[in-house]
């Protein structure tokens, strides 16, 4: 993924992983749950990013099953260190998975940053073993459009699109995953949606506010916010009176026919 713009290189990119963390872990926990990944299961982490969930996924398929976690920056995943876990550097747009054969496979908030999605979910699929599960969690933008602030609407529009301007992608698209994944030959697929509640000064709005500090040279450069509006949109991240919606996320699962 070339001139990705998150890179995990950066200083505070731990603290911006952990909030996302925090917001998203439970959701995933329990949708993982849901799908029933039993002790001894071969599980694919793609775009790992600080590793909860590969680590998570550890202690449950336990010392008999195996995590393989990947990512373009493996920086942050070699600090796990568990027998059952191995971090791969591994890039999904131009690779091959590592292997296949996985009774799992996951990826979540990769694709918006991905230039051809579709190739990818592919490759994840080609990855599974017969009868093997995948799970891919997205996220869609088009909550923040109900807020009554312009300048939020207009900074996350701004963020979220430098964010993925290398892709030449936008994050106002997962609405369709559920029917690209429908193609696909999987067999059960069923997904469902989730949005966040933002009041400024969470977690969630630090969340965002860190990313536009790791992302404010390009956003200026863009032309889409002046550094007067971007300090404005960050300030009002920091109000408690502001409320608004973030991000809404978009959950598909289908397993891989026998």
């Amino acid at each position: 993924m070339a001139d990705y713009a998150l890179d995990n290189s950066w200083d505070r990119a731990r603290r911006r992983l952990s909030l996302l963390e925090q917001y998203l872990d439970p959701i995933t926990k329990r949708r993982i749950t849901a799908l029933g990944i039993p002790p001894g299961s071969q599980c694919l982490e793609v775009g790992a990013g600080g590793g909860s969930v590969a680590a998570w996924l550890c202690e449950q398929v336990g010392p008999t099953g195996r995590v393989v976690a990947t990512d373009v920056n493996i920086q942050l995943l070699e600090r796990i260190k568990l027998s059952n876990f191995e971090a791969i550097k591994h890039d999904i747009t131009v690779d091959s998975p590592p292997e296949n054969g996985f009774d799992f496979v996951h990826s979540r908030w990769l694709l918006h940053h991905l230039p051809r999605p579709d190739v990818a979910i592919r490759r994840m699929i080609e990855a599974l073993r017969p009868g093997g599960w995948l799970l891919l969690e997205e996220v869609d933008f088009f909550p923040v459009h109900t807020s009554t602030s312009q300048l939020y609407v207009d900074f996350m529009v701004a963020l979220t699109g430098n964010v993925v301007k290398a892709s030449g992608r936008d994050c106002f698209w997962a609405r369709a995953l559920p029917g690209l994944v429908a193609g696909m030959g999987l067999r059960q697929v069923g997904g469902e949606g989730d949005f966040s509640v933002l009041q400024g000064g969470s977690p969630v709005a630090e969340l965002f506010s860190l990313t536009a500090e790791q992302m404010r040279e390009r956003i200026i450069e863009s032309g889409e916010l002046s550094v007067d509006r971007l300090d404005e949109a960050l300030a009002l991240l920091r109000s408690p009176d502001f409320w608004a919606f973030g991000g809404g996320g978009v959950a598909v699962w289908g397993q891989r026919p026998n």
